[in-house]
């Protein structure tokens, strides 16, 4: 019996710790191949099996993800994002977050766990506390991930030191208060117009994602943020107001019933539109109408039908 307690006890001395779930003072002695910061305690492709997850977790490190393929569901501080190929996602040291694949999809995904000890960074002050960090598909920072992963595995000062250099070109090239992030905001704000574009000419019909990002060539997730960025709405929020000043537009300069209206800026239930024009404007169509009318006298009013 003691020399079977003793095996185990030498199995679990055996055991490397899970560096990446550490404090980073726990870290340092592992670490004797990284003479400075940053501190790189993790660097893998995982291979995420079917319905895997996990939820509501906490890290004392920073950590940095690159989809490589498939899509999954990232959540950080109660936000819940879709992620996908290429996309490039953040978490913070104790930032309550989650990942899951979804349900008949792969996911498969580059993570780089590190820390700067008690050195100060200014990590958030880089990436402006965003979780979503873009799409990267395709550029070099696609390539960055997977050279790190490959030199993390081989042990050495001199690949350790390729690795950090790695790591903060990846921080740099993902800054987006770079140089290189906004020439890619530039480039971005000519899709997203096209966006804009798709969603006016397309009121009557449901939102088309896919044809969004066939158009554009951006993931959904990634146009949310930066539809949101340049324009201060959502691509959803973006097409109600635009459903509702049109509205406002057909009712005031054509003579459509109520109900024609609502069906030309997608909506089948005259009533669903109703309660939606209220809830936005805080007064049905009806009541604009009149105001309007009321407030300019100048203003021929055309045959209303009911």
């Amino acid at each position: 019996m003691k020399e079977m307690t003793s095996m185990k006890e030498r199995v679990e001395l055996m055991r490397e710790p899970d560096l990446a779930a550490l404090h980073p003072k726990e870290t340092l002695e592992a670490l004797h191949d990284f003479r400075f910061p940053p501190y790189i305690t993790l660097a893998h492709i995982f291979h995420a099996p079917s319905d895997w997850g996990f939820a509501d977790r906490q890290l004392k490190q920073y950590a940095l993800n690159y989809v490589i393929d498939g899509r999954g569901e990232f959540t950080a501080e109660g936000t819940v994002y879709q992620v996908g190929k290429g996309d490039v996602f953040f978490y913070r040291p104790y930032e309550m977050h989650g990942l899951r694949s979804l349900p008949g999809a792969p996911f498969i995904s580059i993570t780089v766990v590190f820390h700067f000890a008690d050195m100060p960074f200014q990590v958030d002050e880089l990436l402006e506390g965003a979780a979503m960090l873009g799409c990267y598909e395709g550029h070099a920072i696609e390539h960055q991930f997977a050279e790190l992963v490959a030199l993390y595995r081989q042990p050495g000062l001199a690949n350790r030191m390729q690795c950090q250099s790695l790591l903060l070109s990846l921080l740099s090239g993902l800054s987006r208060s770079s140089g290189a992030a906004k020439a890619e905001s530039r480039k971005n704000l000519a899709r997203l117009v096209l966006i804009k574009n798709q969603i006016e000419n397309h009121l009557a019909e449901p939102l088309d994602v896919p044809e969004i990002e066939r158009l554009s060539g951006l993931t959904w997730n990634y146009i949310i943020a930066e539809f949101r960025q340049a324009f201060g709405i959502t691509p959803m929020q973006f097409l109600i107001w635009a459903r509702i000043t049109k509205a406002k537009e057909l009712a005031l300069q054509t003579p459509l019933s109520f109900s024609e209206i609502a069906e030309r800026v997608g909506y089948n239930d005259v009533h669903a539109f109703g309660k939606m024009f209220k809830k936005k404007t805080g007064m049905s169509l009806t009541e604009f109408c009149s105001s309007l009318y009321e407030t300019d006298h100048h203003i021929e009013r055309p045959d209303q039908k009911r």
